[in-house]
Order: structure tokens, then C-alpha cells, then sequence
């Protein structure tokens, strides 16, 4: 199962539909944000659909594309001795960098509060992730003897074909964060997070930091 390590810097432009400058009022109701996103390394965009249900509850319904890679590896997957040739035989695969293409549609519920005077919010998030091209990488399998490097069978090729995965693929995910809001003006924030998140069926992890621009329209 393959780990993923996404560092993600947001810088995030947020429309709020309010009666006064807190975002932690309960009269502001509806708040848009839309996000480009700095993965490391990679890019993409979300679209965030917010509700303040009160002072301190919200949700938030969110949608993009997202880019990001995982770094090519080599790992041995199996070793059996051979009595015949007196040595052992070994598989080892080797996975090129993959490139993840995907549309996360996440639902989120924010608990918004001070702390010190700093306006904080913790958050859980669930939702699926839906993969544009999982298998479409390159994979290399060589059996050979360890002792005297005779190889037995090489294989090459795309993921799709050796591994038998299709390209596209959906994984459900959640995952907790924590923010501040940091005022600069009456009308703008800058908006601080960090989020860890991870694919339940699959085991690979995310972390994310955050960082973007909040203004607020009264």
C-alpha cells in the first residue's frame, strides 16, 4: 500500500455574505471560497460552498481538481531458494513516479472559537475521491539469480496492463484539521490550516497546510 505526502499551500479568496466582519457570527449565513492549490509537488483548484448554521457550527461542501505525484520506488517482493542452481531467486518491482489526477467531493463540519482572542476553527471531513488516472504510470518486474544476476523473466509495461487496475477508480477518504483566522483588515483574514487526511480503503495518507486570504462582503 503506498503512502502519499501531500503538502498543500492554499491561497484561498473567500466571498461571505455577512452583517458584520466576524466569521464566527451567526449572521453570516452563506460564504463562497475558491482555492488554488500549491501541492508538493503538483497543483490544482477547489470550489468551497459554505453554511455558518450558527456562531460557532459550520459546514462546507467542497469540489476541484487536484495534481499531485508520488515518487518512482523499488521494493522486493519476493525471495525462494533454488536447490537446482544453489541460489536464490528474486522479483523486484520497480514503480515509475506516478502522476494522481483526482476530483475530491468533500463535506465538511467546522466548530468555530476563540482562543486568546484568535479566531480558531477545528473540522472533520469525509467525502470521495475520484481517480482520472490511477494505472497510467510505468512498471518494471525482473526475477533473476541474487548470487549470479542471471535474469530469469523482465517485464515492462503500464500499470493498467501488469497490475490488471483500471485507470480510473474512486477511494473514500476523511480526515481533521485545525485554523485560525488572522485579521488585517474589518473585511480581510488571512486564514491559516492544516489537515490530515486518509483513504480508508487504501491507507494512503495525506497532510495538508493551508494558507489563504479571507475577505468578507457585509
Amino acid at each position: 500500500m503506498k503512502k502519499i505526502i501531500l503538502i498543500i499551500l492554499s491561497f484561498s479568496f473567500t466571498i461571505s455574505y455577512a452583517q458584520n466582519d466576524s466569521v464566527h457570527n451567526s449572521s453570516e449565513r452563506f460564504f463562497i471560497t475558491t482555492t488554488i492549490n500549491y501541492n508538493l509537488p503538483g497543483i490544482g483548484s477547489n470550489l468551497n460552498l459554505g453554511y455558518n448554521i450558527s456562531r460557532h457550527f459550520s459546514v462546507i461542501l467542497s469540489s476541484g481538481y487536484m495534481v499531485n505525484h508520488t515518487n518512482s520506488q523499488s521494493y522486493l517482493q519476493q525471495s525462494t531458494w533454488d536447490y537446482n542452481a544453489k541460489d536464490y531467486i528474486e522479483t523486484t518491482y520497480y514503480d515509475a513516479e506516478e502522476t494522481h489526477r483526482f476530483i475530491p467531493i468533500n463535506l465538511s463540519i467546522r466548530y468555530n472559537f476563540s482562543v486568546l482572542g484568535v479566531q480558531s476553527y477545528i473540522f472533520y471531513q469525509a467525502g470521495w475521491y475520484f481517480l482520472l488516472d490511477e494505472g497510467n504510470y510505468n512498471v518494471s518486474i525482473i526475477t533473476k539469480y541474487r548470487e549470479s544476476n542471471q535474469i530469469i523473466e523482465s517485464i515492462n509495461g503500464k500499470a493498467t496492463d501488469i497490475y490488471n487496475i483500471s485507470k480510473t477508480n474512486s477511494r473514500h477518504g476523511s480526515g481533521i484539521g485545525a485554523g485560525i483566522f488572522i485579521p488585517i483588515t474589518n473585511l480581510l483574514k488571512i486564514d491559516i490550516s492544516y489537515t490530515y487526511l486518509g483513504f480508508t480503503n487504501q491507507g494512503a495518507m495525506f497532510q495538508s497546510l493551508g494558507l489563504g486570504l479571507n475577505f468578507i462582503i457585509k
